[in-house]
C-alpha cells in the first residue's frame, strides 16, 4: 500500500463492512419467510410501528433518509398493501402513514426473526463489551455530525 494507507483500516469502512453483512443477514431472512422486503422498507416499517400516523417528513429523519427516498419507498409499501396515507388534520400539505392490517402483520411475523437474528449478532460478546462498543458508536455518530 502506496504511503501506508489501507482503505480497510477507516472506521467508516468497518462500519459499512458490518452494515453489509447484517443487511445481507436480514434479506435473506425476509425472503426465507417469503417477503419481498428491503432493509429500507423494513426500517420504515419499524418506524410506523413505533409511531401510527407520524408524517414522511419524520420517517426521513428517523431513518437518516432523504424525503425522496422515503417517497419511494412508501410508495412501494403502499403498492404491497403494507401502509396507508391519510390527510392529515392540521396540514394540508402533509400526510400520516399507518401501517395495514397487512403491514402489521408482515411485522409481528418479522420480529421473533429480526430478534433471534439480532442475538446472533450478539453471540459471544460480554454485556459490558457490548455496551463498551454502543457507547463508542454514538460517539463516532456524534462526531460526524
Amino acid at each position: 500500500m502506496p504511503d501506508g494507507f489501507d482503505y480497510t483500516e477507516l472506521i467508516g469502512f468497518r462500519i459499512i463492512k458490518g452494515e453489509v453483512l447484517i443487511k445481507r443477514r436480514m434479506l435473506a431472512i425476509f425472503m426465507e419467510q417469503g417477503y419481498d422486503l428491503t432493509f429500507e422498507q423494513w426500517m420504515v416499517l419499524n418506524v410506523l410501528y413505533a409511531e401510527p400516523g407520524i408524517i414522511q417528513s419524520e420517517i426521513a429523519a428517523r431513518t437518516f433518509k432523504d424525503k425522496t427516498n422515503v417517497t419511494r419507498i412508501l410508495d412501494v409499501l403502499a403498492k404491497k398493501g403494507y401502509v396507508a396515507r391519510e390527510a392529515h388534520g392540521r396540514d394540508r400539505r402533509s400526510f400520516q402513514i399507518y401501517l395495514t392490517a397487512a403491514g402489521q402483520e408482515i411485522f409481528a411475523d418479522l420480529i421473533p426473526h429480526v430478534q433471534q437474528l439480532n442475538e446472533q449478532f450478539k453471540q459471544d460478546i460480554p454485556d459490558e463489551e457490548l455496551a463498551q462498543f454502543i457507547h463508542t458508536l454514538e460517539k463516532i455518530c456524534r462526531n460526524v455530525q
